[in-house]
């Protein structure tokens, strides 16, 4: 049976699809619907943009929905990727297939391997180099790396998404930010450390298959590949578990096109942003009207409120309406195209703040998207994008946690794990990380973990800092126990290396003495040749250096478990 909110769905679909082929000339009315379409093609857009239906007549409603529905199914054919046969090699050789593309698209736009390059200064350094020097080389290669990349995707992208929806155990997709950056890296390294697999939103297809409006395109796109880049050791281990996995989202096509993508945008930020307001709003349009007119009462809100935290800032923090603004404008300083900027600086704060906060909204909306559409549970790297998720599921009247996935007390020591007190966890190096998750050392780790926090739960009530305190505790007893095994193994081999040294100089008496102090061997009388003593002595450090070799081996397995490696990376 059919939801209303997908009727309605599909109602404004039918609608939009109507007002475009107007545009196009695609649609023809006769003259006696003029009125029609005029008013069809005079009607305002909402935020989100679909066709704001408030003042249309029945009949042009009527007339939409009907003329509507043939271009609607037209569009949906023409966005709908090419169909994709069942791939006839394995997913894994897939995605690293595509991580090849990542690495020579990388390659095209900085001239070197992004495992040669230092940060982003270099990759910024080196890309004016090229396009100063050799302009006509990098657009070449940057244009066939991408023509490439943008085939493969062609191929495989469905393929990808498909396969994500198909994986089991401990599934956990990110995002709540449209990039992949320093902190979503540092949160795949932790969380890779507790969960089977992390399912990130792939930062490059947007680049090849969107208009994102950003400044200085090329450079963002070979930051976000240097990024990516560093899992390439998750990928290239080909397990049949992937630790991460890394699938198209379509996001800008969905938001571009799919009328049930505008509709869930609008109804999640109306949640949010709406109690703000006094008086009844009906959408977003009504919602940003108030932030102009009554800019104070909506600031006075909004600020109060909490809801919005302006970028690189913490939660709980407190600004004024214009510190909030100067501060969000900055964030976007270098990244957002000169246009998109200077139209942000023309408006009222009110609304900058209202559009701000809408921003912040439209990956969560995503996020819980991808999460409901692949089965996983959504994962968060940074505080304010769980302020975000928290105030959403509060909104919604939803569980924090996807209960056939994850555990309340699993995400609530996910979420511990992710405390700036263990970013220490973050410092073990990717190829590490991959050997730990081929051993399986990954299900160990969580299983220790389960059984500190197991206690916490009473009665579903969580407290956070109490949950980060036992954590950390729990990780300094594992360290703790390390060192208790370093010191078992060399207790376990120390009477054998001594037993061996006592049986071979036993052997040699008195005359080994004198050997060794050749002095006294003519007081002794002793005349023992010197091949058979060397040989009486060699075959005692023969099984010593063999028990020191195995007690070294024992010593060293340690250190590349779970183990050895929190204990190797944890700040003494």
């Amino acid at each position: 049976m059919t939801s209303p909110r997908e009727l309605e769905a599909s109602v404004a679909q039918r609608i939009l699809a109507a007002r475009k082929a107007l545009e196009s000339g695609k649609l023809k009315l006769p003259p006696e619907l003029d009125h029609c379409a005029n008013e069809l093609l005079s009607a305002p857009l909402t935020i989100t943009g679909l066709v704001d239906t408030s003042g249309l007549s029945p009949q042009t409603i009527t007339l939409a929905k009907s003329a509507g529905m043939a271009f609607a199914l037209q569009d949906d054919a023409e966005r709908k990727p090419p169909t994709q046969t069942t791939p006839s090699i394995p997913m894994s050789e897939i995605q690293s297939r595509l991580f090849e593309h990542f690495s020579t698209l990388f390659g095209a736009l900085v001239g070197r391997a992004a495992t040669l390059v230092k940060d982003e200064s270099e990759i910024r350094d080196r890309m004016m180099s090229r396009v100063s020097e050799e302009p006509h080389k990098f657009r070449e290669m940057t244009i066939n790396a991408m023509d490439a990349l943008g085939d493969f995707y062609n191929s495989h992208s469905m393929d990808m998404f498909r396969h994500a929806k198909n994986l089991g155990g401990m599934r956990l997709v990110t995002g709540g930010q449209r990039m992949f950056g320093p902190s979503a890296l540092n949160a795949v390294r932790i969380t890779g450390l507790y969960a089977d697999t992390q399912l990130i939103p792939d930062p490059v297809y947007p680049f090849i298959h969107g208009s994102l409006g950003l400044n200085a395109e090329e450079l963002q796109l070979a930051i976000q590949l240097f990024d990516i880049l560093k899992l390439r050791p998750l990928v290239d281990v080909e397990l049949p578990v992937p630790p991460v996995f890394v699938f198209p989202s379509f996001e800008e096509q969905l938001e571009e096109r799919d009328a049930h993508t505008k509709l869930g945008l609008e109804e999640l930020a109306m949640r949010l942003l709406g109690p703000l307001c006094d008086g009844t709003m009906t959408g977003l349009k009504d919602v940003f009207e108030y932030a102009k007119t009554r800019e104070t009462a909506f600031l006075s809100s909004l600020m109060g409120s909490g809801l919005f935290v302006p970028p690189n800032e913490s939660p709980g923090g407190r600004w004024t309406p214009a510190e909030a603004a100067r501060l969000y404008i900055s964030a976007l300083e270098g990244i957002r195209s000169t246009d998109y900027l200077n139209t942000l600086k023309g408006l009222p704060t009110g609304v900058l703040l209202a559009n701000a906060t809408f921003e912040r909204i439209r990956p969560q909306y995503h996020l819980q998207e991808n999460a409901a559409e692949l089965g996983a549970q959504p994962l968060l790297s940074q505080a304010v994008h769980w302020h975000y998720f928290e105030r959403i599921a509060e909104a919604n009247a939803a569980e924090l946690n996807a209960k056939n996935v994850i555990s309340q007390q699993s995400l609530h020591t996910l979420r511990s794990v992710q405390d700036d007190s263990l970013s220490w966890l973050a410092n073990i190096p990717v190829e590490t990380l991959a050997n730990l998750i081929s051993q399986g050392e990954h299900r160990w780790l969580r299983e220790e973990l389960d059984k500190v926090t197991k206690q916490l739960n009473h009665h579903d009530e969580f407290d956070s800092n109490e949950m980060i305190r036992e954590v950390n505790h729990g990780l300094a007893m594992l360290v703790q126990r390390q060192q208790e095994a370093l010191k078992e193994i060399e207790r376990k081999h120390a009477p054998k290396i001594a037993s061996i040294m006592t049986g071979g100089m036993t052997g040699l008496g008195v005359s080994a003495s004198a050997l060794l102090i050749p002095s006294l061997s003519p007081y002794l009388g002793v005349a023992m040749p010197l091949v058979g003593a060397a040989a009486a002595i060699g075959g005692a450090a023969v099984g010593m250096v063999k028990d020191k070799a195995a007690e070294l081996t024992e010593k060293r397995q340690l250190k590349h478990s779970m183990l050895g490696v929190l204990a190797t990376v944890r700040p003494t």
